[in-house]
C-alpha cells in the first residue's frame, strides 16, 4: 500500500512540475509578449529606431539605383554620374524624411496595436496603419531643397527641365518612386505569416484559461492536501515543497539554457548573422527578454524551500518528541 501511495505521489508530483512550468511560461510570455511596458524597453533601451534608419541608409540607395537603371548596368561615365548624383540626392531625402523620431513614433503605434489584440481581455482586430503620406510631401520638399544647388545646365542634362521647374521635377520623382501612401500592418503580416496573429491569440486566450492565478492556487492546494493525507504534516510539506523548488529550478535552468544567443540559433536552426542587427543587440534583447522571466520561478524556488524546510523542522521535532 505505501508503494502504490508512493507512485500515486511521484505521478502527481511529475504533474505539478509540469503544470508549474507551463504556468510560468505563460507568466513570462504575458510579462513580455503582451506588455507594452516590454516594447517601450526595448525600443528605447537597445535603439532599435537608430538601427532601423541606419539600415533603411544602407538599404535606400541601392533601391534609388535599382529603381533610375532598371537593374541594368550603366557603362556610359557620363550617365554614370549623373545617375549617382541623382541616387544621392533622393537617398539623402528619403533619409531625412524618415528621422529617428518618426520610426519610434511607428514602432510605438504599431505594439500598442500588438498588445491591444493579445490581450485576451480585449476584442478587435489588428489595425494599426502606418501614414507614409505626409512623408511623401516631405521627402519632395528635400528633393526640391536639393536640386537648388544645381544650375540650369546641370538640370537640363539630368532632367530636361531648368530651375524654374524644380517643383515639378520633384513631383516627378517622388511619383516615380512607387512608395505607397500608407502601410496597413495587418496586410502585411498576412502576407508574410497568413493567420498567425489570430493563432497567437487563440493559444493566449486557452493558456489564460488553463493557467490562471485562481487554477495554479486550486491545483497547489489540492496536491498539497494529497501530500499531507499520505505521508502527514511534516513529510506532505517536505514532498510538496521539494515538488516546488524543482518546478522553478528547472524553470530558470531551462531558461538559462536558451537565453543564449548560439543555443537558440541552433536548436531553431536560425540564421541570426543574416538579420540587419549585430548579434550583440540580438544578444542583449534575449536576455533582456528572459530576464523578465524571472518572478514566477523565483517565487516557486524560494516558497518551496521555505515550505521544505518547514517539513523538516516539524519531522525533527516529531523525532525529538518521540
Amino acid at each position: 500500500m505505501k508503494v502504490l501511495k508512493t507512485i500515486i505521489l511521484v505521478l502527481l508530483a511529475l504533474l505539478f512540475i509540469v503544470y508549474g512550468l507551463a504556468f510560468m511560461t505563460y507568466r513570462g510570455i504575458d510579462a513580455t509578449l503582451v506588455s507594452q511596458d516590454y516594447y517601450r524597453s526595448v525600443v528605447e533601451d537597445f535603439r532599435i529606431p537608430r538601427l532601423i534608419r541606419e539600415q533603411l541608409m544602407e538599404m535606400i540607395p541601392e533601391i534609388v539605383r535599382d529603381g533610375l537603371t532598371g537593374g541594368a548596368v550603366i557603362d556610359d561615365p557620363l550617365m554614370k554620374a549623373a545617375i549617382e548624383s541623382q541616387v544621392e540626392l533622393i537617398s539623402m531625402a528619403m533619409i531625412d524624411a524618415f528621422d529617428e523620431r518618426w520610426i519610434a513614433d511607428q514602432a510605438a503605434l504599431v505594439t500598442n496595436d500588438l498588445v491591444r489584440v493579445l490581450d485576451v481581455k480585449a476584442q478587435g482586430s489588428f489595425s494599426a496603419v502606418i501614414e507614409i503620406e505626409p512623408k511623401l510631401a516631405e521627402i519632395e520638399k528635400n528633393i526640391a531643397q536639393g536640386l537648388e544647388a544645381y544650375s540650369d545646365q546641370q538640370l537640363m542634362g539630368m532632367f530636361g527641365a531648368p530651375k524654374a521647374f524644380i517643383p515639378m521635377i520633384a513631383q516627378q520623382i517622388v511619383s516615380q518612386l512607387g512608395l505607397p501612401e500608407r502601410l496597413v500592418i495587418s496586410e502585411l503580416v498576412d502576407e508574410m505569416a497568413p493567420g498567425s496573429i489570430q493563432m497567437v491569440r487563440s493559444y493566449l486566450i486557452m493558456l489564460n484559461t488553463w493557467l490562471g492565478f485562481l487554477i495554479l492556487i486550486l491545483v497547489s492546494l489540492v496536491f498539497l492536501g494529497v501530500c499531507i493525507l499520505f505521508f502527514k504534516l511534516s513529510f506532505g510539506l517536505l514532498w510538496f515543497g521539494i515538488s516546488a523548488m524543482l518546478s522553478g529550478g528547472l524553470f530558470l535552468m531551462v531558461k538559462s539554457h536558451f537565453s543564449n544567443l548560439s543555443t537558440i540559433s541552433t536548436t531553431g536552426n536560425v540564421d541570426f548573422s543574416s538579420l540587419p542587427v549585430s548579434s550583440d543587440t540580438i544578444q542583449g534583447i534575449i536576455t533582456f527578454t528572459f530576464s523578465k522571466m524571472n518572478l514566477f520561478p523565483i517565487i516557486f524556488l524560494a516558497s518551496g524551500i521555505a515550505i521544505a524546510v518547514i517539513g523538516l523542522l516539524l519531522a525533527r521535532n516529531r523525532e525529538l518528541e518521540s
